[in-house]
């Protein structure tokens, strides 16, 4: 009675894995505590393309739906006789399903018990968007500084960070990667640069020593939101991307709010204090 969902994509630290359980969980009227995720392979499991460009989600979720939409149109095929009904009388919650006209009711455990050495697969794909139709993410990103004119020391307050990434199958993944992306962006805009040795190219500040990152005492408030429209058009799921948005809006943010409180334009960054 339990599920996998094998595809070959990428988890990244995305969430994959837990976003596709839900997926194949949700369709399947099974308790996500049954199902697993088996990624990250692309020679024994099915092909999945790079997890890159915010797709992952967009691109495998609605594969990942379809696959497990064929697996219980066979799991309910299999039910029927045992539930003394027809298939399309059925449906599935909570890992039971159950029969609308005579209020019969089986675990779906029990079924593939009954059916024995008996595994139920189901195939899905995602196929090209339609025509003239893309998805995109949108955001928008708003920083609140203060510039000590002495130092140069800037000292990010507050950002906000509205995003329209469809539809959000699992809110704490999706909050916990906004607020991940804005911090990533803030290292950007403040500390994070490679330095090269001009004669050998060679990086001289290859470690955490040297290569500053953001700590704690470094993160401002930070109000990041999202804003509910599902979108259905290119994708069945609702789901469009959201990784990199957080992170891509927040370094000019932060350097508008810079150049704003000091009346210069910033042109290059980490905006350092030297700078």
């Amino acid at each position: 009675g339990t599920i996998e969902v094998l595809t070959g994509a990428q988890d990244l630290g995305t969430g994959a894995r837990t976003v596709f359980a839900q997926i194949a969980a949700e369709v399947l009227g099974a308790k996500i505590g049954d199902v697993r995720t088996v990624l990250g392979d692309t020679e024994r499991l099915p092909f999945a393309s790079n997890s890159w460009g915010s797709i992952t989600t967009a691109s495998v979720g609605p594969a990942v739906r379809v696959a497990a939409e064929e697996a219980r149109d066979s799991l309910f095929e299999a039910a029927a006789g045992m539930l003394g009904t027809e298939a399309d009388d059925l449906e599935s919650r909570d890992g039971e399903i159950h029969a609308k006209s005579n209020d019969a009711c089986m675990l779906i455990r029990d079924v593939c018990d009954k059916l024995g050495e008996v595994m139920i697969i189901g195939q899905g794909s995602r196929g090209p968007n339609p025509d003239k139709t893309a998805i995109a993410a949108f955001a928008a990103q708003f920083a609140e500084v203060e510039v000590d004119t002495e130092t140069g020391r800037v000292r990010v307050l507050r950002i906000v960070s509205a995003h329209d990434s469809g539809r959000i199958i699992n809110p704490t993944l999706a909050e916990s990667q906004l607020e991940g992306g804005i911090i990533q962006g803030l290292g950007y805009a403040l500390f994070e640069e490679r330095v090269l040795d001009e004669r050998l190219g060679l990086p001289l500040n290859s470690t955490m020593h040297d290569y500053k990152i953001p700590t704690i005492g470094d993160v401002p408030e930070i109000d990041a939101f999202f804003v509910d429209a599902p979108d259905p058009v290119a994708n069945h799921t609702g789901a469009k991307g959201l990784a990199e948005p957080p992170i891509i809006g927040t370094a000019p943010a932060i350097a508008n709010a810079v150049a704003n409180a000091l009346g210069v334009d910033m042109t290059e960054i980490p905006l350092t204090p030297w700078r």
